[in-house]
């Protein structure tokens, strides 16, 4: 996996700039973030999670740095993902943060499991909520024993665990 975080104009057809090099140069996209609120001086945010195929990765992501460059797309990090870790989207439904989610995540970091991203709309502590999870795990550990350590805290947390 390959991880672009860049800033790009703040005009219409910037988002389509950025993902058009990206498939030109064989890269297929799993993911954006596009930080729209986070604009500074005219350039918003945006995160890209790609692939491309093993064999063409030097040649392409030569063409497509130069690419974006062209397109006034400043690159702020390209960087290589582990190829030894997986991951799993969950969502976690009911007293998520009553339940302190800060600890659900230092369990599962004790497991060698993090949580790069995390998706809430936040209202009253107290009231019911649904958090959406990306959770990366060691190949060493199948997608089953994933999901026992999380469920064994939904189940003490009285949570509902969703697999997408």
């Amino acid at each position: 996996m390959i991880f672009l975080e860049c800033l790009i104009p703040d005009h219409p057809g910037s988002l389509i700039e950025l993902i058009k090099p990206i498939s030109n140069n064989h890269g297929n996209i799993y993911g954006i973030l596009h930080f729209h609120d986070r604009k500074k001086e005219n350039m918003i945010p945006v995160s890209v999670n790609f692939e491309i195929p093993e064999e063409l990765i030097e040649a392409s992501l030569e063409r497509l740095k130069k690419e974006l460059t062209e397109k006034n797309i400043h690159i702020e990090k390209l960087t290589m993902g582990d190829k030894t870790r997986q991951d799993l989207i969950v969502i976690l439904t009911g007293h998520v943060f009553d339940t302190d989610i800060v600890d659900t995540i230092k369990r599962l970091a004790a497991k060698n499991i993090k949580v790069p991203e995390l998706q809430a709309k936040f209202t009253e502590i107290s009231e019911i909520s649904n958090v959406k999870l990306k959770l990366v795990y060691p190949e060493s550990m199948t997608e089953h024993d994933l999901i026992q350590e999380i469920s064994s805290i939904c189940k003490e947390k009285n949570l509902f665990l969703i697999r997408t």
